[in-house]
């Protein structure tokens, strides 16, 4: 018979490895999470009283939640894909729409970034069902501006504009109480930094004037980051480094792309890798400038190291 004792430390052990992960990326985190995997499944199928068999539900469907993010982010897509179904299966068991609709973002953002954007809402919009049925602000507002992200790598320029205001104010209007450990790190910084990444790829989609609010969004969201937020910050500067180059303002991007690949070195990251090929595309195009064909060969040094 399992009690809430076995619960608490599997899901202080979930918050460990998140921290890790927001830290030092998905890969030093794989083996952990697999580790914890092996030792806490099988309290699954050991006898509990019914609250605490919900407890467990919930907090192994949060695992399982993490192992997907993690296998994503070292660019385990399959393995990925595999642990998210496991975990919408147990929050559904345990009737937990708030991690119905975060697994279902985190879906749509495997989606999202191999391309696939259509897929990605299809997701986005999954989620958005489950967050209404648990009255998740939050959640609804994280959803939103996700999928203004999909919009606007589509190009779509007026209907992600329109799903960013209102994934705003949905966040606005969400208690900030009691929030979920799978749902902290979606701060004000992670609204600016989300709400600056929509603005680039819009300002690549649809118009460079849309890189000057991303570069003021995106600055806000790097200075708002803690130390424990290093790989979100990492992400953040590279989209800073791309909207100054569409921007026209070369040193600017130059200055942030460095510093993206310096703060990227302890960052065990297949994403982040990923998100510097598209800014050696930008910095190619200024072939001119003795800086930006500096930044394109340190990253292409660094991606053949």
């Amino acid at each position: 018979m399992i009690g809430l004792s076995e619960v608490t430390r599997l899901e202080e052990a979930t918050r460990a490895l998140r921290e890790l992960d927001y830290r030092s990326g998905g890969e030093p985190c794989l083996d952990g999470v697999r580790l914890c995997l092996r030792e806490n499944l099988p309290l699954l199928t050991a006898p509990a009283p019914e609250q605490v068999r919900q407890r467990l539900h919930v907090a192994v469907a949060d695992l399982r939640n993490l192992a997907g993010w993690v296998c994503f982010d070292a660019g385990l897509v399959d393995n990925a894909q595999n642990h998210f179904c496991h975990a919408l299966a147990l929050a559904a068991l345990a009737r937990a729409d708030e991690l119905t609709a975060n697994v279902c973002y985190r879906l749509g953002r495997v989606f999202l970034h191999h391309g696939h954007f259509d897929e990605a809402l299809r997701y986005f919009d999954l989620g958005q069902l489950a967050a209404s049925r648990s009255g998740d602000g939050l959640a609804a507002g994280l959803l939103s501006g996700n999928a203004a992200w999909a919009c606007a790598k589509k190009g779509a320029e007026h209907t992600a504009r329109a799903l960013l205001d209102r994934g705003r104010a949905q966040f606005d209007a969400a208690s900030r109480t009691g929030v979920a450990g799978w749902a902290e790190f979606f701060t004000p910084a992670d609204l600016s930094g989300l709400a600056g990444a929509v603005h680039t790829d819009l300002a690549v989609t649809a118009g460079r004037h849309y890189a000057q609010t991303a570069v003021a969004l995106l600055t806000s969201a790097i200075d708002g980051y803690d130390e424990g937020m290093a790989r979100s910050r990492t992400l953040g500067l590279i989209s800073l480094s791309t909207s100054h180059l569409i921007e026209g303002d070369l040193d600017a991007g130059v200055d942030a792309g460095l510093r993206a690949l310096a703060s990227s070195g302890p960052i065990g990251s297949a994403r982040v890798r990923d998100r510097f090929r598209p800014l050696v595309s930008h910095a190619r195009r200024h072939r001119g400038h003795c800086g930006a064909r500096k930044l394109a060969d340190r990253i292409d040094a660094v991606s053949a190291a």
